[in-house]
């Protein structure tokens, strides 16, 4: 009895110290997978190395319209520029202001005001203009280095055919192209599918996911749909060392004396046509700057941006189903025969409307005078 006894004791004792030990490795073990649980349940840590965060194409757009500017000479003729930084230094072509020391600029609220050619290259297509008037704004954001590809989407926004805060998408379409237009040597180039044309050139080009100036839109081919924009990452050591020390003398160009290009191309009834197709295609877009500054400036003196923008808040969409343009002694008329989506009572109803507007050109720019309207009845709208 006694020896059993003891065997029987002696096998308890066994279990029980066995069932500690498995207690303890158990607790160890579960505490070392909750503990990992635990940091793979954790948010994820920041990543330092992930891009910039893509804008939407018309933030992007709205927000860099601020900074591109027309130039305008006393020969009459135009380009585009943007503000590189905070001193009031406009980024151009030097073709566009070679022969000359002051030049007007145009803000994208119609502005005007004086520059300084401050740096001409006589071998790179490149220049700066400082405007006092522009000093102390935030500039556009600059791409520092070269890292543009194939098929990254751009915007090229300018002024071309003398139309202030036009925008044209596309993509790059071809890298280190080289030209040779006298007196320039360009090396180097974005090749790009987003058109430019006379009034362009000077004008930024931009990353259409960050807003970034990756380029400086500078020529074009005989086709539309082909132009080149210098690398502004080439030339920004040359920009900086101008804009720190200005040029004393600039360089001259005898072989682009006599040169002036018109700001706009085209008769007088296809650009009052193509001004107001825009200003309707600014409207549906939601880009109420650009409508307004297409507006002349006696119009602006009479209606506030506030009022103008306001005057289309019941307004969902505007489509032109007509366009009618008559030469009126100094200006075109256009007529303009509309569809509009609007927000009545709550409800959304469709009208029609009949709008006349007078064009014509205002400082070299064409520009929509003034408006009068009426809304169609059932008969007239059979009519039109």
């Amino acid at each position: 009895m006694k020896r059993s006894w003891i065997i029987s004791l002696l096998a308890t004792l066994l279990i029980l110290g066995g069932g500690i030990a498995g207690v303890f490795y158990v607790m160890d073990t579960v505490q070392k997978d909750v503990t990992v649980s635990a940091v793979l349940n954790e948010p994820p840590a920041e990543d330092d190395e992930e891009g910039e965060v893509p804008k939407e194409t018309q933030e992007i757009i709205f927000e860099s319209q601020k900074l591109v500017v027309q130039l305008e000479l006393e020969d009459g003729s135009v380009g585009s520029g943007f503000l590189y930084n905070d001193q009031g230094d406009i980024i151009t072509n030097a073709h566009v202001v070679a022969n000359t020391e002051k030049v007007n600029i145009i803000t994208s609220d119609g502005k005007k005001m004086p520059g300084d050619v401050i740096g001409v290259s006589r071998d790179i297509d490149v220049a700066v203009v400082r405007v006092p008037g522009l000093k102390g704004k935030d500039p556009l954001p600059i791409r520092e280095e070269n890292t543009a590809e194939l098929l990254d989407e751009v915007l090229a926004l300018g002024s071309p055919l003398g139309l202030q805060n036009t925008v044209t998408r596309g993509e790059i379409s071809g890298l280190e192209r080289t030209l040779d237009i006298e007196p320039f040597h360009y090396k180097n180039l974005y090749q790009i599918s987003a058109p430019i044309s006379p009034g362009n050139s000077g004008g930024p080009l931009l990353d259409r996911e960050t807003g970034e100036v990756i380029g400086i839109n500078t020529a074009k081919m005989n086709d539309e749909t082909i132009g080149f924009s210098i690398p502004v990452a080439d030339v920004l050591p040359m920009v900086k060392r101008w804009s720190e020390s200005p040029m004393r003398s600039l360089p001259e160009f005898p072989e682009l004396t006599g040169e002036v290009y018109s700001p706009v191309t085209g008769t007088d009834a296809e650009q009052a046509s193509y001004m107001v197709q825009y200003f309707y295609d600014s409207i549906n877009q939601g880009d109420f700057v650009t409508a307004y500054s297409l507006l002349s400036a006696s119009w602006q003196e009479d209606i506030s941006f506030e009022d103008f923008r306001s005057g289309y808040n019941n307004t969902l969409s505007v489509k032109v189903d007509n366009l009618v343009v008559d030469p009126k002694g100094d200006h075109m008329e256009v007529t303009a025969f509309l569809t509009a989506e609007e927000t009545v009572d709550g409800e959304v109803q469709m009208k029609k409307y009949k709008v006349v507007y007078p064009v014509k050109k205002e400082n070299q720019s064409v520009k929509i005078w003034s408006g009068s309207g009426e809304e169609l009845s059932a008969e007239q709208k059979e009519a039109s």
